[in-house]
């Protein structure tokens, strides 16, 4: 039998509206931009930071000179 597991989801705004406060180690996915957050147990949605691996951008980035 598979196990299945699901992370908490909704859009940004409405995480942002709600703000709640994740549990320790409890994943957020933001699903209109794919972005997420890893609560730990006591600072709201709105102050957590993004969870994941991202690049640099602008003038050093890809992108950049």
């Amino acid at each position: 039998m598979p196990i299945i597991i699901q992370l908490r989801r909704d859009t940004a705004t409405n995480w942002t509206n709600a703000n709640p406060t994740l549990a320790i180690g409890e994943l957020g996915l933001e699903t209109n931009t794919g972005q997420f957050k890893v609560g730990n147990g006591s600072t709201a949605w709105n102050s957590l930071s993004y969870g994941g691996i991202q690049g640099t951008t602008g003038s050093q980035g890809t992108t950049g000179i």
